[in-house]
């Protein structure tokens, strides 16, 4: 249980009466500062039409404009992750309209996408797959953000080139890199952080050498935070991290038209605390934490770019990916348990060839992918008098996954656009025989498509439209489960599973011109077969496919440019979902939510920005399940950049949550507690760069 920190203060107080104290200041200063700029108003020339709009190319395999690509779309750029400091992917990703963070942990936070989550949701390092299946997630810890290109997110099946599980979206981080230069150059860039709360250090750095026909990139990293406090001070134990983190890249330029780059990634995750207690099946009266969790990943990848030919680009695509988890469950309050390590092993091999026609008025995408995930699993159980109890709740398990796609991009005319695409795939999963779960195999043959419209009505705007179909195939746990939950209770999966099928439609309107800008998008999507634990008897649960589930929502985001250096910016996300089976609102739909923030940047390189995170309160909700009130925070940062002794110099201050509010994000899988969201924090960077 979290309880007030007793009287007389400690150090770790005194620091975050310190932050307070800055982050109040901060407050004085941008209440001062924002006064001083709106006079300029008064003055400005008109806006000269210079904001780029972003390109995003996970959804269609191409480059392509936001506005110009149907379907629910969102990038984060490095700019963004460097502002903002986020602890992880989710963090930044949360930024996004209609992308909402689920806290296991400040370090493993996973995102709910309209109301879709966990395996509904394909996440991507590189274009490779994160294939890990648990009741303790931690994937999207598995990337320093430091190490961040661009996070490109599709909200909903809106893509072929994706297979099972991207029936709530696709979540793709594109790591930082190396390039080509016309001479010889050398460049590197070291970054020194600290925070108050999660209180740890950050560290970073990394160099880089180009020329006309090579690149080598290296970079790491190292964080270590302790647990957090609430808003009212309250320490939530356990919920403390540490990472070291590496990449290894280059590439080689053979010719003129073929590249090869090869790149080597390492995460090493430690003593990564699960803050909250437990329910089924994880331990009630215990601390869960990811004692180790690990990753290496190789990847080799060569494109071929041709000049005069109908094939733009073919590119090739190895990758080798293994993940270490270790989790450990301690600190039982009652026996007969002392300690519980589950241990597995994720290993991941891959492959996928896309290739680029141009064809005139077409743009044609087409390709095979290929991947085959291996998890070796085991449980090590310690009582109270020393006995070691080893067994298997999951068996050793092989999926195999093997699809065709192809996507045309045809442009009518410059009004009109088509993309229409289809995706075949052939699923094979077998496991091994355990004491408790027969040898058996399964094998799906499905398919998903999709068709969007894109017309450019007017100057700057743009309307677009799609419908599309996608699966999610039962992971490990669903089919081959067998996991005792204490009490004489157990739950066991089901071979037998049908795979998750979704329906999915959205429109949207989008303006990219003009002093005002924004996009307006409302969807519907519609999932058959809904995988979910159901009772066999009162002590026997058993994964079913028993429900039909709807989701309906929209989102609306606007950017306001009034005066060259000033943005306003504001955006809102609805979902609503309902189990159409039981009649059941769903479990882990986010409310009404969004920000609003305001951002002046200066010709002397100095930028400050001051926003709102808010959220409405959250009542529909299952019978069994917390709701949620209404809360909003309030953040500010600023930044600075300048040169010095050649060196560029970029100091970047953050005040995160400033007045403390106590709140909990309805997201938080806290499994059964009020788990609240961290308190005041105040975030200080250095970036030197050459």
């Amino acid at each position: 249980m979290n309880a007030k920190r007793p009287f007389p203060l400690s150090p770790c107080c005194y620091r975050r009466q310190t932050a307070r104290f800055l982050c109040r200041c901060m407050t004085l200063f941008f209440a001062t500062m924002i006064p001083m700029t709106i006079p300029l108003f008064l003055h400005a020339a008109e806006l000269e039409d210079v904001q780029l709009e972003k390109v995003v190319v996970t959804a269609r395999g191409i480059g392509a404009e936001v506005s110009r690509t149907p379907g629910g779309v969102g990038v984060v750029t490095l700019d963004e992750v460097r502002a903002t400091s986020p602890i992880g992917v989710a963090d930044a990703a949360a930024r996004i309209p209609g992308v909402d963070i689920s806290t296991d942990s400040p370090w493993g936070a996973d995102v709910v996408i309209r109301g879709m989550a966990r395996d509904s949701v394909v996440f991507l390092i590189d274009g490779c797959r994160m294939n890990v299946t648990t009741d303790i997630n931690g994937r999207f810890g598995l990337i320093n953000p430091q190490d961040i290109e661009r996070i490109e997110v599709l909200k909903g099946p809106i893509s072929t080139l994706y297979g099972s599980g991207s029936t709530g979206g696709v979540v793709n981080v594109i790591t930082r890199q190396g390039h080509f230069s016309e001479e010889p150059e050398l460049h590197g860039e070291v970054m020194a952080a600290y925070a108050t709360n999660p209180a740890g250090p950050d560290t970073y750095a990394n160099l880089t050498y180009s020329s006309p026909s090579f690149w080598l990139w290296g970079s790491g990293g190292w964080r270590e935070h302790g647990s957090y406090y609430d808003g009212g001070d309250n320490v939530v134990s356990n919920s403390q991290f540490q990472d070291f983190t590496g990449k290894l890249a280059g590439a080689y330029a053979w010719d003129s038209e073929n590249v090869t780059t090869l790149q080597y990634q390492s995460v090493d995750g430690n003593n990564v605390g699960i803050p909250g207690t437990g329910s089924a099946p994880l331990p009630t009266t215990a601390d869960v934490s990811l004692k180790e969790n690990d990753r290496r990943f190789f990847q080799a990848s060569h494109s071929y770019t041709p000049e005069g030919s109908v094939l733009r680009e073919s590119t090739l695509t190895f990758s080798y990916q293994l993940l270490q988890r270790n989790p450990r469950i301690d600190n039982f309050t009652a026996g007969p348990m002392n300690w519980i390590e589950p241990t597995a092993d994720h290993e991941t091999y891959a492959g996928n060839w896309k290739n680029v026609l141009d064809l005139d008025d077409h743009v044609v995408v087409v390709g095979l992918d290929a991947w085959n995930w291996n998890m070796i699993s085991s449980r090590r159980r310690v009582t109270l008098g020393g006995a070691v109890l080893d067994d298997k709740p999951t068996p050793d398990t092989d999926q195999f996954s093997g699809g065709l796609f192809a996507e045309d991009n045809w442009q009518i005319n410059d009004a009109w656009a088509l993309n229409f695409g289809g995706r075949l795939d052939g699923v094979l999963i077998s496991n091994e025989e355990t004491a408790t779960v027969d040898a058996g195999y399964k094998n799906n043959l499905d398919w998903g498509g999709h068709v969007g419209l894109t017309w450019a009505f007017a100057q700057g705007w743009t309307a677009t439209g799609l419908l599309g179909a996608s699966y999610r195939t039962p992971n490990i746990l669903e089919l081959f489960k067998n996991i005792n939950l204490g009490g004489g209770q157990s739950e066991i999966g089901n071979p037998g599973l049908r795979a998750e099928r979704s329906r999915f439609m959205e429109v949207g309107l989008h303006r990219t011109q003009g002093e005002l800008q924004g996009s307006l998008s409302i969807f519907h999507n519609r999932v058959d077969d809904m995988i979910t634990s159901s009772t066999v008897s009162p002590t026997v649960f058993q994964m079913a496919n028993i429900a039909e589930a709807q989701l309906t929502g929209g989102e609306l985001a606007l950017q306001w440019y009034p005066i060259d250096g000033w943005q306003v910016y504001a955006d809102a996300a609805y979902t609503e979902g309902r189990n159409e089976t039981t009649g059941e609102w769903l479990r882990f739909v986010a409310p009404l939510n969004g920000m609003i923030g305001v951002r002046n940047d200066l010709e002397s390189g100095f930028w400050w920005a001051v926003e709102s995170e808010w959220a409405a309160e959250q009542h529909q909700v299952p019978e069994d399940a917390l709701t949620t009130d209404s809360w909003a925070i309030l953040n500010a940062r600023c930044g600075y950049a300048f040169e010095f002794q050649e060196l560029n110099n970029e100091l970047i201050l953050e005040a995160k949550n400033i007045f403390n509010t106590q709140y909990r994000n309805h997201l938080a899988t806290s499994r059964g507690i009020e788990l609240r969201n961290p308190g005041i924090d105040l975030n200080a960077s250095w970036r030197v760069s050459f």
